[in-house]
């Protein structure tokens, strides 16, 4: 290393030139790592990952050499590469499919009238493209076969699963009749704001009412909506592409957790957080001590899960052992994120949902094993109300790495509750689910739907509850305070507790949609 003693002066060139004979480089020397870095890697990449809050990435995508143009071919092989933690690569999958929507605008969705097929145009259109499309949605129900069953349902203000899929195909069918396979924005809204106005039963509660079955694409984003939906599938057909079943969520992108949360800042210094956090891990009594330093410690152990990449269940655990094994302490870290929405489960179930859920379930096939509670108290019909929440709400077609996955009924529901007969040995059970179901869920044991025991279970072990109501609240608390992704195999019933039950931000499928309507 050339050193520069005191009155010496050395010109900048002769500097160099001797660093160069040295067989030092100028960076090495005058520029930090994090300089240097940013001189060698390109920084399109750079300023994405620090963007994403993941800026644990960089030396490894520096030393692959991923470059802007590389950075747009990753596919899942070499994402699992380069991000062996499964909880950062979701992350990273889904801020990149963000940017590939934000740089690919959906052409389809455009508020001009569409051309019509080929023999309409021959024809002549019926329908002036200046006319302002107008529909009659019990007319078009009656010229169809299945729809006086569907008009008879709606007269009574509920339709099951199976209506609802009829009643989108009729009305898709009857769009595209008059304006072809790409009809405009303004047909589509117009549908649909003319369904909801006949039959109010449809009707959201939130917003303009109809969005559950078509919303207009905004900002790069595609519309979506029962209708939308039906016409791509239809679309794919009629121009004889490949078939590929579309999901009910917007653009099939996955939403975490934590892209929701709003953490409040610390309300203790860093050191005195790592203090009781150290005594936590080696004291389980006196009980109301643990307690009390839990709640002390709640947003510090927020942030710590959510810093630098997604943290393992066992990690968490292995930092934090008295969040599982010290009975309500995941509940009441909760409470500290989320003060006004910890109770909603419990304020509401009963009086607002309940009884609603039942009436629902009872027009699907599937539930009808589950609904002989007239003689079952009030209790057994709320649990019994939460087992069929799977029937309702059923799981849509997701994408499991390359393949597309329908999973079947049973699998939704034991993936939300899974209910098993009294007397089950749970230590076994305990060992075959660690390898199953990989996220947490509901252990139901009773006989002729009343539940005598009820269990969270997240990793090997279970955490027994007084309710079933219980059991599910805290588990889906769960969700939050580890920050992990609901399990795709019953998504879309955590994203109806989300949303309608505890009134916390996430993504609304139009089924959601729908049976937020039905419910209000």
């Amino acid at each position: 290393m050339v050193r520069l003693e005191t009155g010496f002066t050395v010109g900048l060139q002769s500097v160099f030139t001797t660093l160069k004979h040295g067989g030092y480089s100028v960076e090495s020397v005058f520029f930090s790592k994090e300089k240097k870095r940013e001189l060698r890697m390109d920084t399109f990449v750079q300023e994405k990952l620090k963007d994403w809050n993941m800026e644990g990435l960089l030396e490894i995508f520096e030393n692959e050499q991923i470059d802007k143009e590389s950075f747009f071919l990753l596919d899942d092989a070499a994402i699992a590469a380069l991000i062996p933690k499964i909880g950062l690569q979701v992350k990273f999958k889904k801020h990149l499919q963000l940017l590939h929507l934000e740089l690919q605008p959906d052409k389809t969705q455009t508020d001009c009238p569409s051309r019509p097929p080929v023999d309409q145009q021959l024809e002549g259109n019926p329908m002036s493209e200046e006319e302002e499309p107008r529909f009659n949605i019990h007319e078009a129900l009656r010229s169809s076969c299945d729809g006086s069953s569907i008009l008879a349902s709606l007269e009574q203000h509920s339709i099951s699963l199976k209506q609802r899929r009829q009643l989108v195909r009729i009305l898709v069918s009857h769009l595209v009749e008059r304006f072809g396979e790409n009809p405009s924005a303004d047909c589509k809204t117009a549908l649909a704001a003319a369904l909801v106005a006949e039959f109010p039963c449809l009707k959201d509660t939130q917003g303009k009412g109809y969005e559950a079955w078509y919303i207009r694409g905004r900002r790069n984003r595609p519309a979506t909506g029962f209708l939308e939906e039906r016409l791509r599938n239809i679309r794919k057909k009629m121009r004889q592409e490949r078939f590929s079943v579309q999901t009910a969520s917007t653009a099939n992108i996955e939403q975490h957790i934590s892209s929701t949360l709003v953490i409040p800042d610390p309300t203790i210094s860093t050191e005195r957080a790592l203090q009781l956090a150290e005594w936590l891990k080696n004291n389980m009594w006196p009980a109301k001590q643990v307690t009390d330093y839990m709640r002390e410690t709640a947003i510090h152990r927020a942030h710590w899960i959510r810093s630098n990449g997604t943290k393992s269940i066992d990690e968490i655990n292995n930092e934090f052992p008295r969040l599982l094994d010290t009975p309500s302490m995941i509940s009441q870290d909760f409470s500290m994120l989320f003060p006004q929405h910890a109770d909603k489960l419990f304020e509401t179930w009963t009086i607002s949902f309940r009884e609603k859920i039942l009436q629902l379930a009872r027009q699907e096939k599937g539930a009808q094993d589950l609904l002989s509670t007239d003689n079952l108290p009030p209790e057994a019909r709320g649990d019994v109300a939460l087992r069929v929440l799977p029937l309702i709400l059923p799981t849509p077609v997701y994408k499991d790495g390359k393949k597309m996955v329908k999973p079947s009924l049973d699998e939704n529901m034991k993936s939300f509750i899974d209910y098993k007969h009294v007397g089950t040995n749970i230590v076994e059970y305990l060992g075959v689910a660690e390898s199953t179901k990989p996220f947490p869920f509901i252990l139901a044991l009773g006989d002729n739907n009343q539940c005598s025991q009820a269990f969270v279970v997240i990793g090997k072990q279970a955490l027994q509850h007084s309710t079933l109501l219980a059991a599910v609240d805290t588990c889906f608390k769960l969700f939050y305070i580890f920050d992990i992704n609901f399990p795709k195999q019953c998504a879309a019933v955590w994203e109806f507790l989300q949303i309608v039950v505890y009134k916390l931000p996430g993504t609304e499928s139009s089924s959601i949609r729908l049976l937020r309507g039905y419910l209000s």
